[in-house]
């Protein structure tokens, strides 16, 4: 699976989940999100073609693991995410192949969709508000997404110089520096 996502850094995010409810979009309850992140090397953990990134998700009572391989271009990479049983086991897992923990996320999110469009709303601890806007294309399916994204975005007004080319994890990193 592909995912092409575009982030867009937001002062007012309650203005934009109104605006959806306008359009008809449903917006979920929060979810409280605690993010564990993993690389191979903590010497080079730069989003680059190619660069792996593992992460245990916990989700209220539930938990993921996700295995991320950035593509060429920043706004999209490949992904594989499947449920786990046990929080401290996919740690210990992640650990015991020889990965090293770089960085928690931790975030409350809401979600809706609008056409095939999943939109994510986001407050993040010690990095503010953010809207993700994200496709999921199949492995085959070559169409680049990010201009469908973009018109989206006009339509609700985020100026285009709000996108944020940084995943969380990198923008926590860097506070630490």
């Amino acid at each position: 699976m592909r995912e092409i996502e575009l982030k867009f850094k937001v002062d007012d995010l309650e203005k934009l989940v109104q605006k959806l409810i306008s359009l008809g979009c449903e917006i979920s309850d929060y979810k409280v999100q605690n993010d564990t992140i993993y690389v191979a090397n903590l010497d080079k953990t730069e989003s680059v073609l190619g660069s792996i990134f593992l992460r245990v998700r916990k989700v209220n009572d539930q938990v993921e693991l996700t295995f991320k391989k950035q593509s060429a271009n920043i706004s999209e990479s490949q992904e594989i995410e499947f449920g786990v049983s046990d929080y401290d086991k996919a740690n210990a897992f992640l650990k015991a192949l020889g990965y090293k923990e770089w960085v928690r996320v931790n975030k409350k999110r809401r979600t809706t969709k609008i056409n095939d469009i999943n939109i994510c709303f986001d407050e993040v601890e010690k990095l503010g508000s953010f809207i993700e806007l994200e496709y999921l294309a199949s492995d085959n399916d070559s169409n680049n997404y990010e201009d469908k994204l973009f018109a989206l975005a006009e339509s609700l007004d985020i100026a285009p110089t709000k996108l944020v080319n940084k995943h969380y994890d990198t923008m926590i990193a860097e506070l630490k520096d």
